[in-house]
């Protein structure tokens, strides 16, 4: 169990690096809402808070669903521990679910709700990292690339003044990340393999890297057929 000693106080390290990376994430969603000058904003970034809280309880509770035997003999472990890999991967799916059926319902725009997800993402991911890297000192290297990744993107999208919902400029991005993410993960220390010698989290890159560029191709087509 990790955790940090505060006097008396006894914080949850798992915990505190969440809720420290969401509220990140979440001040830089808002921004960029508030930069797009997008009229729907409450709706936009209530429901990515919603869809948060969702999975995070989901998250946490889900050790119930996979060992119930242990939250039966400690009720308390809920607090500490969570449901692990499969735990995250059941609170990322019903999350995704969460926010189309709420996006289908509010009728935004679906690039325009990718576009502010995906700066969430990196900010908050960033936080992550970087808490990550200050306390444990591991990785260090990958820690500071994945960093730098993301600040470089941050950058790109405010100095370039790149408009919210620029799906040409959205699908370049998000290329080029999962290309980068494939290779930077190769640095990571202690690498669990999955399949093919690659890491849940390369596979998962690769598979958002061939969906873009199908989906990118795929709109590309279409732009050209309308302008004929």
């Amino acid at each position: 169990m990790n955790v940090i000693q505060l006097g008396p106080l006894v914080l949850n390290l798992e915990l505190l690096i969440f809720i420290l990376s969401a509220f990140t994430g979440y001040l830089a969603l808002k921004y960029r809402l508030k930069k797009a000058r997008v009229t729907v904003e409450g709706n936009i970034s209530d429901k990515f808070v919603n869809a948060l809280i969702l999975g995070f309880v989901i998250w946490k509770c889900s050790l119930i669903l996979f060992d119930p035997m242990s939250v039966i003999k400690y009720p308390m472990s809920l607090i500490y521990f969570s449901g692990g890999d499969r735990g995250l991967a059941l609170a990322i799916v019903i999350s995704v679910i969460y926010l189309w059926i709420r996006t289908r319902k509010d009728g935004t725009d679906i690039i325009l709700n990718l576009d502010v997800l995906l700066v969430g993402w990196m900010a908050s991911s960033s936080m992550c990292h970087l808490l990550l890297l200050v306390l444990h000192k591991e990785n260090v290297l990958y820690h500071a690339l994945y960093i730098s990744l993301n600040i470089v993107l941050v950058l790109y999208f405010y100095t370039r003044k790149v408009e919210a919902g620029d799906s040409s400029v959205l699908s370049r991005i998000m290329i080029w990340y999962s290309l980068v993410m494939i290779g930077i993960s190769f640095i990571e220390k202690d690498r669990t393999l999955f399949v093919f010698g690659s890491t849940k989290e390369q596979i998962f890159y690769v598979i958002m890297f061939i969906l873009v560029l199908w989906i990118d191709n795929v709109m590309d087509k279409q732009k050209r057929k309308e302008s004929h």
